[in-house]
């Protein structure tokens, strides 16, 4: 099935990258808005199919890159000119790979942290994946499953049908398993095809939207200068050179995830700024 997605995928795309005395700066595609443009309504279960499934191609995407996002939230999700979500902003991004990389931090917007996470024990991509179930959970409710910004305040959510009338048991289902608090358990946990292949799913093309040839069921939001996408993406080359960036893995994977598409520009980049 993922042979279908192509290289245009909806991860954040970086055009170039340069620098002056100061910063280093990476030129991205422009996207047309945030997604969080359109939480001022309820929304159908169409529009949570298709957000899950542009949520569920990052994930594809992030796993061949093997890293986890950690920061998935709205503001983070911006559309691109047909109306599909990408996934921007990977200055929290780490490379699950790294055997010394620390996979305890917390990290992002708290009140949609994986349980394993404010709990301080390891993750993995599976973290991930509990965002998304909190962002459909907030889409439906208004609300967050849970305020995890203290360890008291974590509890086991489970959504009855009865206070979710308007959505199919099967959406309902798929958002308990994404926020089940034990991650072993949490779908997605064997393979991202457990996500895929839920019956959430079972009527969506993943053929059709894989080609990016099915209609974003969001529409066309008429966007104002202060509504468009000016996130500000740079990192500070003072801070990288004082930290020694090619001996320092984690800041050096940070810098590299904003340019997943070609590593050896930055890696030039940091050689020319430690010349200086």
């Amino acid at each position: 099935m993922y042979k279908f997605i192509k290289d245009e995928n909806l991860i954040q795309k970086i055009i170039s990258s340069f620098h002056d005395y100061d910063n280093f700066y990476f030129v991205s595609k422009f996207y047309d808005g945030f997604i969080n443009n359109h939480l001022s309504y309820i929304w159908n279960e169409n529009q949570i199919q298709f957000f899950s499934a542009c949520l569920i191609e990052c994930f594809i995407n992030l796993r061949k890159e093997k890293l986890i996002h950690r920061d998935i939230h709205f503001g983070n999700l911006v559309l691109d000119n047909k109306e599909y979500l990408n996934l921007i902003d990977f200055h929290t991004a780490m490379n699950y790979s790294f055997k010394n990389d620390h996979k305890l931090d917390i990290i992002g917007s708290p009140e949609l942290c994986a349980p394993e996470m404010i709990n301080r024990l390891e993750y993995d991509y599976n973290s991930d994946y509990y965002r998304l179930g909190s962002m459909i959970y907030y889409i439906i409710f208004r609300k967050n499953p849970n305020d995890l910004r203290r360890e008291k305040n974590i509890k086991e959510i489970k959504i009855n049908i009865n206070d979710a009338k308007n959505y199919s048991l099967s959406c309902i289902d798929f958002i308990n398993k994404l926020i089940i608090f034990e991650k072993s358990k949490r779908i997605g946990y064997n393979s991202i095809d457990e996500l895929i292949n839920h019956s959430f799913f079972k009527d969506f093309n993943w053929k059709q939207f894989f080609n990016k040839s099915m209609t974003s069921p969001f529409p066309k939001i008429q966007r104002t200068s202060l509504s468009l996408c000016n996130k500000n993406f740079s990192v500070s080359k003072t801070i990288a050179i004082n930290a020694n960036i090619s001996k320092n893995l984690n800041l050096k994977n940070k810098i590299i995830a904003y340019d997943n598409i070609n590593d050896q520009i930055i890696n030039q980049i940091i050689k020319n700024a430690k010349d200086k």
